[in-house]
């Protein structure tokens, strides 16, 4: 009898727990190849949305374009996105909202975001780039043109100085085009330019790289979470757990030794990063290059600094309708 008073007490127990799992929506999430996604793909390793009772599909797009029709026609429930992109996806009519702003910070003496040229170009500063009427390798209507665009206006203001862009929607294709040396320049996050200056393809050398600009000079736009409305209006719950659960992998990346995460994480940042990559062919010189930033929690994103990416958009014409009002389009109630 009390065995069957004990089984009966778990059923009790388990009923809810189960019943709470059958509920949890199958979250469809999308990732730029960005330092700040890399939480999210190790927080999916370490299997840390399963313990807060969430399932979380990652979903591929490494071009921008691809990603802006999957969220388009509905196969994404949420993705990080930069914000100019936030914007662009936003100004079509898509009822979307940003839910919370990642930033990370490079190491002393690494790169965040430069503007640079293979040495073979004898480009050796921003001002011969400029006149050379060379073209600049950059994401179109991205948060890198923004401040490619910024760092032109800062460095001459004096002058209507027009950039030649050679636009690109898909950033390991650039990185491709600039380390075979048929882009005069490019502008690159890392750890592309780690890996294009360290990593020699069999029978040749590692390109030599001229840093023209560090944008990281200036202020960076962090990468936004981004939402169907839909969806944080019916599942509220598991966005606050997605944010959790980011805010975990921050703190165990920031806690880790470097050696654990590359030897745990390779795989991981590799399929992030460099799509159809042989890891096998990445050596330890390589990974040895590769800076690790400091990854921040999750907060909320600047107000003025959104302001000004739509109007630079609005002025770029690159809008296809209305852009929402800040306080429309960012709520942070759900953050931790």
């Amino acid at each position: 009898m009390r065995r069957i008073h004990t089984v009966a007490l778990l059923c009790v127990l388990l009923v809810p727990i189960l019943a709470a799992a059958e509920t949890l929506p199958t979250l469809r999430f999308s990732l730029p190849p960005v330092y700040e996604a890399l939480p999210v793909a190790f927080a999916q390793e370490w299997g840390l949305f399963a313990e807060y009772g969430l399932k979380v599909e990652l979903l591929g797009f490494s071009d921008l374009d691809e990603r802006s029709a999957a969220l388009q026609a509905g196969y994404l429930d949420g993705l990080m996105s930069e914000v100019t992109h936030a914007v662009l996806n936003a100004s079509t009519g898509l009822d979307l909202v940003i839910t919370a702003a990642a930033s990370s910070q490079p190491q002393t003496g690494s790169l965040s975001l430069a503007l640079v040229s293979p040495a073979s170009y004898r480009l050796t500063d921003l001002q011969q780039l400029i006149l050379s009427n060379h073209p600049i390798g950059v994401l179109r209507r991205s948060d890198h043109e923004y401040m490619l665009d910024r760092l032109v206006q800062t460095s001459f203001p004096d002058t209507r100085t027009a950039t030649k862009i050679a636009a690109f929607s898909d950033l390991l294709q650039l990185a491709t085009m600039l380390g075979a040396q048929w882009l005069p320049s490019a502008v690159l996050p890392e750890p592309y330019l780690a890996y294009l200056t360290t990593y020699a393809p069999p029978g040749r050398s590692a390109v030599d790289l001229v840093l023209l600009s560090d944008l990281g000079d200036l202020p960076v736009p962090p990468t936004v979470v981004l939402f169907q409305r839909s969806f944080v209006e019916a599942h509220p719950e598991a966005v606050r757990a997605f944010h959790a659960v980011y805010n975990e992998a921050v703190r165990r990346l920031n806690a880790g030794a470097r050696a654990e995460i590359v030897d745990t994480g390779l795989h991981v940042a590799v399929s992030l990063f460099f799509e159809a990559a042989n890891v096998d062919l990445i050596g330890q010189d390589v990974l040895d290059a590769i800076p690790i930033p400091t990854f921040g929690p999750l907060g909320c994103l600047d107000e003025s600094l959104y302001v000004d990416i739509a109007a630079w958009m609005q002025q770029r014409q690159y809008l296809y309708g209305v852009v929402p009002p800040y306080d429309d389009f960012f709520d942070g109630r759900l953050l931790p």
